[in-house]
């Protein structure tokens, strides 16, 4: 079969048929725009707040735990040793022994709670203080102190101490359980007591000022004269030490002579009044 002739020559350029090109789209000229990277959450202030709420509650966990342990002597023996040892074993001796005269005045703390049924005491009724949140705070850092001091075993094992680093502590506390002794007007009977720093402040803190029965004729001048605070140093342990054992302790109310005399001294001196030397009070 003969194919028609065609009007393009294979050969011929010219002759071959017109093939329109492809339509390119014009370049754009706009600059691109770089993908925005994913916004990551700033998680430490979360972290630090989880953080600071563990440790608060666990800290206050820790502060009551260690609060109802401090109550108990069995818990504080189990790391103090010498001397509080010693003190622990005379005041249940004494607690067993009622009728045994006793020589100090911590175990007589004791020995009168016991006899008078005022409640169980312990070591911690003194070592707290006032039993303030403050100083009950106070009291467990000296407690984590000690704990320190027991597991490097650089004790003090001195028995008969006159004095600590934290005594005011326990002067807090006499003041807080003593305050009619401080309070009560006597004249001359009870200066020593009157004349402190800590007796206007018990009466600062709501304490009211005491007049004995057996003075009520003299209550008007008594309260006239009211405290007169001498602005001393002097604290409770300054004359009265309480884990000395002193001959006759309860009788001469677990005072020295001698540290009771150098005391008052001290007071007259600050007060620039009455006798300014041990020998015009021997």
């Amino acid at each position: 079969m003969t194919l028609p002739p065609t009007n393009s020559d294979p050969q011929d350029p010219e002759s071959a048929p017109a093939v329109e090109a492809p339509i390119m789209p014009a370049a754009s000229t706009a600059v691109p725009t770089p993908p925005t990277p994913p916004t990551r959450r700033r998680r430490w202030p979360v972290i630090i707040a989880v953080g600071f709420f563990v440790l608060l509650i666990l800290g206050a966990g820790g502060f009551v735990t260690a609060s109802a342990l401090e109550e108990h002597d069995t818990f504080c023996i189990s790391c103090h040793t010498v001397p509080e040892t010693t003190y622990f074993n005379r005041a249940y001796i004494s607690v067993d022994n009622p009728n045994d005269p006793v020589m100090d005045l911590a175990t007589d703390h004791y020995h009168l709670s016991k006899i008078h049924n005022k409640g169980d005491f312990s070591c911690i009724s003194c070592h707290r203080g006032d039993a303030s949140f403050g100083q009950r705070i106070s009291t467990l850092a000296l407690g984590g102190r000690d704990a320190l001091i027991y597991v490097v075993g650089k004790e003090d094992p001195t028995i008969e101490k006159t004095s600590t680093r934290e005594g005011w502590l326990p002067n807090a506390a006499c003041t807080s359980c003593h305050t009619d002794t401080l309070l009560t007007l006597k004249g001359l009977d009870n200066h020593f007591h009157n004349h402190l720093p800590q007796a206007a402040a018990a009466l600062a803190n709501g304490g009211k000022l005491i007049v004995p029965d057996n003075l009520k004729d003299r209550q008007d001048v008594l309260l006239k004269t009211g405290l007169e605070t001498v602005n001393t140093s002097l604290v409770c342990t300054s004359c009265h030490q309480a884990h000395s054992t002193l001959p006759n302790g309860a009788a001469n109310f677990f005072m020295d002579s001698d540290r009771r005399i150098k005391a008052c001294v001290t007071c007259h001196q600050d007060a620039k009044a009455g006798p300014q030397d041990v020998n015009s009070l021997k």
